[in-house]
């Protein structure tokens, strides 16, 4: 699906040309479009909001084709490479490549399920846990930093872990009671042990979320054959799943 990150950002691209061609543009794929003079961002905005995945993939496929039509049509070359670009990345976190003028789904397995972005910062904003705001600004931050210029994936996958850390050890403090063991909640494996002994996550859980802690952490082995963006964008897609798994599993434990 297409995250609210990726809309705004699409209606962002298309400001930058003339609104004429853009209405036509919208409503050639099914998306209902009109806009007073001077406000093309805030129609763009509103109707992408409540446009469907199918007619957006649509109209952005349609732009991956005409890129070089698109370009030509911007006065101001950087911007057109800057809006692009961020549109691009934006789709890359919702599971979406463009290459080679086609827009590609990395993974046809999940096209009917919400973002991983939305649905852990609904899920986060909802679990009244003490440092949600906290572990929500550091996903919305490792998503910019994946999106900034220059790049800055290290970063990126650092707020990630950092997130998911955070959020293991809010999870670790609601589990304690008096017959709970003692753990030092500095060290990320002491938490994720505690979780298991208190029977909050089983060892295999336990497992997963050391690898995946492991994976996105400073000095990680990047695989053959993956580029750095790449890994930025397989650690960060690895640490948010673990992250919806742990606040799922604190909601269902309420």
């Amino acid at each position: 699906m297409i995250g609210s990150r990726t809309r705004y950002s699409l209606a962002q691209y298309l400001e930058l040309h003339e609104t004429a061609f853009v209405v036509a543009s919208v409503n050639k794929h099914g998306i209902r479009f009109s806009t007073e003079e001077g406000r093309l961002l805030t129609g763009l905005i509103n109707c992408f909001r409540s446009a469907n995945d199918e007619q957006l993939l649509s109209l952005i496929e349609e732009i991956a084709r005409t890129d070089s039509d698109l370009r030509a049509r911007v006065e101001k070359k950087y911007r057109h490479e800057e809006r692009f670009g961020d549109l691009r990345r934006c789709l890359q976190l919702d599971g979406y490549i463009i290459e080679n003028k086609r827009l590609t789904q990395t993974d046809p397995s999940i096209s009917d399920a919400p973002p991983l972005d939305d649905d852990l910062l609904i899920e986060l904003n909802a679990s009244g846990l003490s440092n949600a705001d906290e572990i929500v600004r550091k996903v919305n931050s490792s998503s910019e930093l994946f999106r900034s210029s220059p790049h800055n994936y290290n970063a990126c996958l650092n707020d990630i872990r950092v997130a998911l850390e955070t959020l293991a050890k809010a999870i670790a403090v609601t589990q304690q009671s008096n017959c709970s063991p003692p753990y030092d909640n500095t060290k990320w494996g002491s938490v994720i042990g505690f979780l298991r002994i208190v029977g909050f996550i089983t060892q295999e859980e336990e497992k997963g979320l050391a690898g995946v802690y492991s994976f996105v952490s400073p000095g990680s082995h990047r695989p053959v054959g993956l580029s750095e963006e790449q890994m930025a964008r397989l650690g960060r897609s690895l640490a948010l799943g673990m992250c919806w798994f742990l606040v799922k599993s604190y909601k269902a434990a309420q």
